[in-house]
C-alpha cells in the first residue's frame, strides 16, 4: 500500500510537470483575454503562442513596446479577411531602451532564444538616439521574423551580440517587406537592416528605399542573403563591415540568387556593395556573390573591399549597366589594405562599360565582358528581372558554374544549397529549376 501511494504521488508530480511545460495559447484583441500584447507577453511562459487579432476598423495597436525575456515564444498575427498583417504603430512612444523599455516594438533579449514574430505591420518606432526599430534582436539566438511589413522606423530590424560565438546566432528574416526606414535628423546612421552578432540569414525579402542609410548593413560574423530583392537604397545596397565578431576567421558573407538594383537618381554612396571595415577592426572572411542579377548605371564599383584579410569570389552573376551606356565602369575597388589578388571571378556576364580589374583573378575563359544592345529583362518597371528569351543564349553559362561555389561557406542556418530558390515578387519564392541551361543571374 505504501509503495502504491508513492507511485501515485510520483505520477501526480509528473503530471503537474508535464502540464507546466505544455504550451498555452494566449489571445489578444477585442473580446479576448488580453487587450494588449504587452499583457499577454507578461503572462506567457516559455514555449507559449500569442495570437494577436486585429482591432476594429483595422486600427493599429498603438505605442506597443514588447520586451521579451522568455524563450520560444511565438507572436503570430491573425489578420482580418483580405488583409496581410495586423497593424502596430509606435508613433508617439519613446523607445528609449531605459530600464525595461525596449528600443523596438518587439525586442528579444538575452535568453529569449527560439522566438518568432510573424504577420505584423510595424511602423513608427523612434527614439532620441535615432535607433528605434520595428524589431530588435538583443543577444538572443534563433529568433525568426517572418512575413512582416516593417517601415517608417528609425531602423527596420536591428540586432547585435556581445562578441562571443554564442550570442545572436541563427537569426532568420524571411518573406518580409522592409522599406523607408531611417531618420532625416541623423542621416546616414540608420538603415533598413542593421545586423550584428554571430549569424543572420535573410531570405525571400524585399528591402528597398532606405531613407538615408544603407538597405542592408551588417556587422555579423556570418551574413547570408538568399533570393531577395534589394533595391533603391539612399546609399549602398549592402554595407558589410567590421565588429568584434568579424575579427574571427570565417567571417563570411554569402549573397546568392538576389536581384540588386541601384536607384539611377541615388545621391549617396553609389557603390553596390562594400565588404571590409569602417571601424578599424579586421574583417577576416570571404564575400561570395553567386548567381545574382545586379543593375547599376554608375562608375562607382560593384564590389568595394577594405580590409587586408577580406577576399571576394564572384560566380555566375549577371551585372548590367541598365542600358545607361556608361564607359569605364568598375567591377572592383580595393583600399585600406585590401588587394586585387584576393578577388576571384568565374562564369560571370558583364553587360556595359565594365572590364576585368587589373591584378584580380578573373578567369578569361569563363567571364564574358560585352555590351548587349537589346534589353535584357522582361519588365523592370514591374519588378520583373527575368531574362528576355532573345538574350538567354548569350547569357548561358558553361558546365561547372554551379560547382564553382564552396558550400563550406554556408554558416549557421543554411538549410538549402546555393541556388535552390528563385525570388518571386513580392517577398516570395519558388524552386529554381534543376534541369535545363544554367544562365547568369538570379533566374
Amino acid at each position: 500500500m505504501v509503495a502504491f501511494r508513492r507511485l501515485c504521488a510520483c505520477l501526480a508530480v509528473a503530471g503537474c510537470a508535464l502540464r507546466g511545460v505544455s504550451a498555452a495559447t494566449l489571445e489578444v484583441g477585442p473580446g479576448k483575454r488580453f487587450a494588449r500584447i504587452e499583457e499577454a507577453n507578461a503572462a506567457a511562459a516559455a514555449g507559449d503562442e500569442i495570437l494577436v487579432h486585429p482591432l476594429s476598423g483595422d486600427e493599429p495597436y498603438r505605442r506597443a513596446a514588447v520586451f521579451v525575456r522568455q524563450p520560444r515564444l511565438a507572436f503570430r498575427a491573425v489578420p482580418a479577411a483580405g488583409r496581410n498583417w495586423v497593424r502596430i504603430s509606435g508613433e508617439g512612444f519613446d523607445y528609449s531602451g531605459r530600464g525595461s523599455t525596449p528600443r523596438a516594438i518587439f525586442q528579444f533579449n538575452a535568453g529569449a532564444d527560439g522566438c518568432l514574430v510573424e504577420g505584423f505591420e510595424l511602423a513608427g518606432a523612434r527614439n532620441g538616439a535615432h535607433n528605434g526599430a520595428g524589431v530588435r534582436i538583443n543577444q538572443a539566438s534563433f529568433v525568426t521574423v517572418r512575413r512582416c511589413n516593417i517601415h517608417d522606423n528609425d531602423m527596420g530590424i536591428m540586432s547585435g551580440g556581445d562578441g562571443s560565438p554564442d550570442r545572436a546566432r541563427g537569426q532568420r528574416i524571411e518573406h518580409c517587406l522592409i522599406h523607408h526606414n531611417g531618420s532625416l535628423e541623423n542621416p546616414g546612421y540608420n538603415h533598413n537592416l542593421y545586423l550584428g552578432g554571430t549569424s543572420a540569414v535573410l531570405r525571400f525579402c524585399e528591402v528597398h528605399h532606405s531613407l538615408t542609410g544603407h538597405n542592408v548593413k551588417s556587422r555579423a560574423h556570418h551574413t547570408r542573403v538568399e533570393a531577395c530583392y534589394i533595391h533603391d537604397s539612399a546609399n549602398r545596397e549592402f554595407d558589410l563591415v567590421d565588429a568584434a565578431d568579424t575579427q574571427r576567421p570565417g567571417s563570411h558573407a554569402v549573397i546568392s540568387g538576389c536581384i540588386i538594383v541601384k536607384d539611377p537618381a541615388a545621391k549617396g554612396n553609389r557603390a553596390v556593395l562594400h565588404f571590409g571595415q569602417d571601424g578599424g577592426r579586421e574583417h577576416d572572411g570571404t564575400l561570395v556573390l553567386a548567381f545574382n542579377t545586379i543593375v547599376t548605371p554608375f562608375l562607382a564599383p560593384v564590389v568595394e573591399l577594405s580590409s587586408p584579410k577580406a577576399t571576394a569570389l564572384l560566380v555566375g552573376n549577371l551585372v548590367s549597366d541598365g542600358g545607361n551606356r556608361q564607359a569605364e565602369q568598375r567591377v572592383v575597388l580595393v583600399r585600406a589594405g585590401a588587394t586585387m589578388e584576393n578577388v576571384a571571378a568565374r562564369h560571370n556576364r558583364f553587360s556595359g562599360g565594365f572590364s576585368p580589374p587589373a591584378g584580380a583573378r578573373f578567369d578569361p575563359a569563363t567571364n564574358l565582358f560585352q555590351r548587349i544592345a537589346e534589353p535584357l529583362f522582361a519588365s523592370p518597371e514591374d519588378h520583373n528581372y527575368r531574362l528576355r528569351p532573345e538574350v538567354v543564349a548569350r547569357l548561358t553559362l558553361g558546365r561547372g558554374a554551379s560547382r564553382s561555389v564552396p558550400e563550406a561557406l554556408g554558416g549557421d542556418g543554411a538549410r538549402q544549397p546555393l541556388g535552390a530558390w528563385e525570388y518571386v515578387y513580392p517577398a516570395d519564392k519558388q524552386p529554381r529549376a534543376a534541369a535545363g541551361r544554367q544562365t547568369a543571374g538570379a533566374y
